[in-house]
Formats: C-alpha cells, sequence, structure tokens
C-alpha cells in the first residue's frame, strides 16, 4: 500500500530558524512529491498544529517533533523527538525555559558584535525571528543585511559559529534528560546527523542512555558514509530516519526533496512507538 510513498523526517519552519510558514512547508512538500514530513523545529512545537491542518488539506502525513540540542560530555549534539505529544506539559515547560536561555545567549553575542564595531540590536534580531525562538541563524541574516559579512556562511566562520570571537555557548540538557525528555512525551528519540559528531562511541553511549536510533540519511554526507551508519543501525539494532534539514531559503537554496526516505522506516518507527511507547 505504501511502496510509492517517501518521507522527509527533518523539516523547520518560521517557528524556529526556517524561512517557510508550515502551510509553506507542506506545499512544498506536494511538490517535490514527499508524502510524509516531521516538524522538528529547534526548541519548540509552535508550528505543529497548523502545518497537521495544512497536512490533511493537501493529504500530506504530518509527523509531530522538535530538535534538541543536548550536552554528553561537554560535545553538543542533536536529538529530534519523532512523534512526541506536543502538548504534553513536562515538554511545554521545558521548552518555554530553553526559549528563555535562547534570548539571554543572543543578548550576550550581540554585545561581543558591538565591541568589534558592528552595530546590531536585539531588536534588529527580533524582526527577521518570525517565530518564538531566536538562534544564531537569525543574527547572521542581520549581519549580512547590515553589511557586516557578505554571506551566512562567513558571519558563522569568523564571528559565530563554534568557539569563534562572538560565540556564546548556550544552555543545554544532558543528553540523558533530553532523551527521558522526548520519551515522557511519548516520543522517539533520534540522534540527528551523527556524522558531524565524528565520533562513533558516542552514539553508543547515547544507546545505553536510551536513544532509540539514528538519522542515517542526510543532505551534505556521502554515499559511504550513509552506508557506514547504514551498518552501524544494523550492528547496533538503532531505528532508521533520514531528512533534508530543510530551513526553507535561509540557507544556499531548498533543501527540501534532497533527501526522501522509503516510508517503510516510518512504518518501523510506529511500530517501534506502539510497543514501547
Amino acid at each position: 500500500m505504501f511502496n510509492n510513498r517517501c518521507a522527509d523526517l527533518h523539516v523547520h519552519t518560521i517557528a524556529s530558524d526556517g524561512t517557510f510558514s508550515p502551510r509553506r512547508v507542506i506545499q512544498e512538500a506536494v511538490k517535490k512529491d514527499i508524502h510524509t514530513i516531521a516538524i522538528t523545529d529547534h526548541d519548540t512545537v509552535q508550528s505543529i498544529p497548523e502545518a497537521i491542518r495544512a497536512g490533511k488539506d493537501m493529504n500530506v502525513e504530518v509527523i509531530p517533533g522538535v530538535e534538541l540540542a543536548a550536552d554528553e560530555g561537554g560535545v553538543e549534539l542533536h536529538i529530534l523527538g519523532l512523534f512526541i505529544d506536543w502538548k504534553n506539559k513536562t515538554l511545554q515547560d521545558t521548552l518555554k525555559n530553553l526559549s528563555t536561555q535562547r534570548i539571554v545567549r543572543m543578548k550576550k553575542m550581540i554585545r561581543r558584535l558591538t565591541q568589534f564595531g558592528m552595530d546590531i540590536t536585539f531588536k534588529d534580531v527580533l524582526k527577521l525571528a518570525k517565530g518564538e525562538i531566536i538562534g544564531r541563524l537569525h543574527l547572521a541574516q542581520v549581519m549580512k543585511k547590515k553589511g557586516y559579512v557578505g554571506s551566512i556562511a562567513e558571519a558563522f566562520n569568523k564571528h559565530i559559529g563554534d568557539k569563534k570571537a562572538c560565540y556564546v555557548q548556550r544552555y543545554k540538557l544532558s543528553s540523558e534528560e533530553t532523551i527521558s525528555l522526548i520519551h515522557r512525551a511519548g516520543g522517539v528519540s533520534i540522534l540527528a546527523h551523527p556524522m558531524l559528531l565524528h565520533k562513533d562511541d558516542i552514539i553508543i553511549e547515547l544507546q545505553k542512555k536510551g536513544l532509540c536510533g539514528i538519522e542515517v540519511f542526510y543532505n551534505h554526507q556521502t554515499r559511504k558514509t550513509t552506508e557506514h551508519y547504514e551498518k552501524m543501525a544494523k550492528e547496533y539494532g538503532f531505528l532508521v530516519t533520514g531528512g533534508s534539514d530543510c530551513h526553507g531559503e535561509a540557507k544556499d537554496k531548498i533543501l527540501m526533496g534532497c533527501v526522501k526516505i522509503p516510508y517503510e522506516y516510518v512504518e518501523r518507527l510506529k511500530e517501534y512507538k506502539n510497543i514501547h511507547r
């Protein structure tokens, strides 16, 4: 029945640092012949209700999700929560706190940029952030708009990327707390873009803390890398997912459609959730 269906299980909207509204995301999915998508905004579930409504209108299945940054022994990693109960009170309260912490961090980074002669205010960033979540991508867009950098990549590479002069580390839950939060909200925990870690031993440690799966299929990686994580998933019994990590037009190009996974992977996630969550 689902042989011809495909999915993209990592998509962002204007609620975090994407540029597409939830409805536009669904329209893009239809255009790219994608039948199932997961809305996985950073630290917010704000777009999920509208996305579900739009999905029903356009016959696209919408999986409620979220992307959370977590700390594992001083290493930042990102964990997706798929099939979450987005109304869960503990989840909502935690996301509210993370949103507040993002504002504190943003103001610190802006202060550092002003020391480098950049006339940027918090209001400038707020104007670009259409949702409740403020991130570095918004700040990079302001820097480009004001002519301080020539591209988003330059903003990160020279100023606000990890360990750069104006970078401020953000508040994060531990990996164990993050995985537990996702599971308490009825979701399935998935390590996003594992290839960015370059440390497979961390993935094994995360499994001991309850991690359910890994994002095997991802944009910006070679076929060899995909095969490596396919093998790892099979060897350790991880669930397999994949996604484009589409942020609309916020990056160099619209990424939706560059990663499409067979619907059988969605079915396996559903089976796992029904048994374990």
